[in-house]
């Protein structure tokens, strides 16, 4: 299974309306806390660092309950473990305390996380980028604040008082075949000879399924049919909840109608296999649907 898939955490949603009670869990021993600052996480040569209360306390003077985020508990070998994240306000002086550490990206960190650690970070920096781009009432304008251990934003304006939740925006993604032949493209921003599958954001109105059809013939202009669900991952980068799917083209003429990629084509098993060894294509990275994707129609 691909990464950011695990499904023993439990967000324990119903504490959430309690900060006090909140608070005292986070200040158990079997309590971890994860520094997390604008999508870079505190990370050591071993991967992520998790603080106790203490420790982080030491750390920023005061421990604030609107950067504290409650992520969940695990439960392994009949042991509870819960774990939250603090948003740092000043990073420089908070990793000075911490010579052998730094600040990284999920990217960067995916090789050297398990299972559980990367599904934590995925929480983790989704979370804190929502709040990072939710300071402001959408209605209003007026400053919001955190509430419910993190999972709301509240507009300060009383005459307002709206509630804002995580944002999550849909995406599909899409193995597309001809015959014994799959679409790969690739954008030019990506690294050199990164290739993928197609994919795009579902507009409003849509259900997942046109959404992979306009994509499909927005991106290289051509009508699929056969429109099959695959499987889901939460994207944190930024925000996005990717539903993959797989589908089959009518035709085998591409056209790059909206330009969005610079080149796209038919590969094979065996092309892919030729280009693969020859270091001429790379595909994407192996925690992600979109390599998943590709997997599953090379194994059929």
């Amino acid at each position: 299974m691909f990464a950011l898939q695990f499904d023993q955490l439990d967000r324990q949603a119903e504490l959430r309306a309690n900060p006090s009670e909140l608070r005292e869990l986070a200040q158990q021993k079997n309590s971890l806390i994860l520094p997390v600052y604008h999508q870079k996480l505190l990370s050591g040569d071993n991967g992520l660092i998790w603080l106790s209360w203490n420790n982080l306390q030491n750390k920023v003077s005061t421990v604030q309950d609107k950067h504290l985020i409650y992520i969940g508990k695990v439960t392994i070998e009949g042991r509870p473990q819960h774990y939250f994240s603090y948003r740092l306000t000043k990073p420089e002086e908070f990793i000075q305390a911490f010579p052998e550490a730094g600040l990284k990206g999920l990217r960067e960190l995916f090789p050297d996380l398990n299972e559980t650690q990367s599904y934590l970070a995925n929480v983790a920096i989704g979370i804190e980028h929502w709040h990072n781009t939710h300071q402001f009432c959408g209605y209003c304008g007026h400053a919001t604040y955190s509430k419910l251990a993190g999972f709301v934003r509240q507009c300060s304006n009383p005459n307002c008082a709206k509630e804002h939740f995580p944002r999550t925006d849909a995406a599909v993604i899409c193995a597309i075949s001809f015959q014994d032949k799959i679409l790969l493209g690739r954008q030019a921003s990506w690294p050199e000879k990164r290739y993928s599958v197609i994919a795009g954001f579902v507009e409003p109105g849509e259900s997942l399924e046109q959404a992979v059809a306009r994509e499909a013939d927005e991106e290289v202009g051509l009508e699929v049919t056969n429109i099959q669900y695959f499987s889901s991952q939460p994207w944190p980068f930024p925000q996005s909840l990717m539903t993959g799917f797989t589908a089959d083209a009518t035709h085998s003429n591409i056209r790059l109608k909206d330009q969005e990629l610079e080149h796209a084509d038919w590969f094979s098993r065996q092309q892919l296999i030729d280009l693969i060894a020859n270091g001429e294509l790379i595909l994407p990275y192996r925690y992600s649907i979109s390599r998943a994707l590709v997997e599953n129609w090379r194994s059929q």
